[in-house]
């Protein structure tokens, strides 16, 4: 597509970008705006929207993509736009309208789904900013908890910009190659959905079967294994937080059986002294203790 195209409004947008940040917008965004280009793809940033419309003009941008690109950065909760920009985002998705690919730039995944450290904090001032607002609070944890969730991309400290790059534009050719053989699919986290509607779709062209079942086969083995990339990201995340856990509590112990030997030291000058429960002295024979702790570390605090 050239640039007069993508200008035109008959244009039909089909990759809209929500990011926040100058920084993003010089280097990375652009980048990737070039790369979609190249491959004709339609793109929207905002950008190319005309100086002096209202910026409300933005969700109708949305309205005419079939794919949004959700940019979670460090600085991306310094808007609020942002936030508004990924409610309509989420709202689109859920009636089936949208696919969205959520990349996480320099910005560790559970951060984002769990607003911590300085992504949190940013996002605590907005809460604050519009205390008086409670129901758009609740719109933008909503959109940030559904569209965080969702299965994305990562760029951290060892990636290479340039393949991340190639990737994201594959992925996007991807999703418009299936889109151009069904309508966006409502249920997207639902991979046997996915399949059977293909499969459906397929009995119903007058493709080869036998080619077309291969490349949906493909297709759902592309997917299935980034999923699994996703799942097995999560289940390390769990697992450092446990080893923490248990170190905590080996050294909790230790202090219990010190202050143990303490108080039985002092018991013959101030009289009987309280037993500590058998439970604190010996943690490890806890009800349930073969089960996986699963808890942040921030609620100990020494």
């Amino acid at each position: 597509m050239d640039v007069t195209s993508r200008h035109s409004p008959q244009a039909k947008h089909q990759v809209f970008v929500n990011f926040r940040g100058d920084e993003l917008r010089c280097g990375f965004v652009s980048h990737l705006v070039e790369a979609l280009q190249r491959q004709r793809i339609n793109v929207f940033i905002d950008k190319l929207e005309r100086i002096g419309e209202d910026l409300s003009n933005l969700f109708v941008r949305i309205e005419e993509s079939t794919i949004a690109l959700v940019i979670f950065s460090r600085r991306y909760m310094e808007s609020k736009w942002c936030l508004d920009e990924l409610v309509k985002i989420k709202q689109r998705a859920d009636q089936g309208l949208l696919r969205v690919i959520p990349i996480f730039f320099k910005v560790d995944p559970v951060t984002v789904k769990q607003l911590r450290g300085a992504f949190g904090d940013q996002f605590r001032d907005r809460e604050w900013e519009y205390r008086f607002d409670k129901p758009i609070i609740e719109r933008w944890k909503e959109a940030l908890a559904s569209v965080s969730c969702k299965i994305g991309l990562t760029f951290d400290k060892k990636s290479n910009e340039s393949e991340f790059v190639r990737i994201i534009v594959k992925e996007v050719e991807k999703m418009l190659q299936l889109q151009g053989n069904s309508a966006v699919n409502p249920f997207p986290g639902d991979t046997y959905s996915i399949g059977r509607q293909r499969m459906n779709n397929l009995a119903s062209t007058l493709e080869p079967v036998e080619v077309s079942i291969e490349r949906v086969l493909v297709q759902e083995i592309s997917e299935i294994a980034s999923q699994i990339v996703v799942a097995s990201k999560g289940y390390s995340d769990m697992e450092c937080e446990n080893t923490v856990l248990r170190a905590q509590i080996v050294g909790l112990s230790e202090r219990l059986q010190s202050l143990n030997s303490i108080i039985e030291m002092v018991e013959g000058v101030v009289g009987e002294v309280p037993e500590t429960p058998d439970f604190l002295m010996n943690p490890w024979q806890l009800p349930y203790s073969s089960q996986l702790i699963m808890t942040s570390a921030d609620m100990f605090h020494f």
